[in-house]
């Protein structure tokens, strides 16, 4: 009986106990703030994307393929000769579009000629070689290649290893501008009770584009990565 008893006790003081700790996490006031983190970064792989196109007449669709293939040997050279390896450069099948006459009423079913069109991609992680593509793309006009456009893409491969440091930074700037706030008042910060990481933001520096889904812009060689997370503390 004693024994009984004494159980019982027990078992209702647990339950008393853990009542009042549930009451006071549930009264317990919190604090949610924002915090962020920002590196700047170099971007350390780099694409050149460009299209080539021949135009042809009606019955010379052969002739501009071929023409079309001798620009792809002459952009080969053009590339390696920036001291990539051919390896790197992606070339896509030749696409052929028909053009028709043009009229002051519009177009007609008459076929004047083709389009004789070819896209060429160089991806490497020499940044320095890819950015001057660009820059010589004269050396390919002085041969008639004309491009009908091009551009170079940045990008930072490390993003994966960057984000838990950035989250964790972000979540120390949390903290301090949470004990920031408290300071005006009679409570001071706790523990950590919730935290909710944000999107990342890829971005030209001193950038102020942002996207709630998030943004890694390709123009710049130079970055900011930017991630913010959401933090809430036990106020006590």
């Amino acid at each position: 009986m004693w024994g009984a008893g004494i159980i019982g006790f027990a078992l209702v003081l647990g339950l008393w106990i853990h009542g009042f700790e549930l009451a006071s996490r549930g009264n317990a006031d919190t604090i949610t703030v924002t915090g962020s983190a920002k590196r700047r970064v170099e971007a350390d792989l780099a694409k050149w994307n460009a299209s080539f196109s021949r135009r042809t007449g009606a019955y010379d669709l052969k002739t501009g393929i071929v023409r079309s293939a001798a620009d792809i040997e002459a952009i080969k050279k053009f590339v390696t000769g920036h001291g990539l390896p051919v390896e790197s450069i992606i070339i896509t099948p030749i696409q052929t579009e028909s053009v028709y006459e043009y009229t002051s009423y519009g177009q007609t079913n008459n076929l004047t000629g083709y389009n004789v069109r070819q896209s060429v991609r160089v991806e490497s992680e020499n940044v320095d070689a890819i950015e001057k593509l660009g820059k010589d793309i004269a050396q390919l006009i002085d041969q008639g290649i004309i491009s009908d456009y091009q551009n170079t893409e940045y990008f930072y491969t490390k993003i994966t290893d960057l984000r838990p440091e950035l989250f964790a930074e972000a979540t120390k700037d949390a903290q301090v501008r949470a004990e920031s706030i408290a300071q005006g008042t009679n409570a001071r910060v706790g523990k950590l009770t919730s935290a909710r990481t944000g999107v990342v933001q890829i971005l030209p520096p001193n950038s102020l584009e942002v996207s709630d889904y998030g943004a890694y812009d390709t123009s710049t060689r130079q970055k900011e990565v930017t991630a913010t997370v959401s933090v809430a503390f036990e106020l006590k």
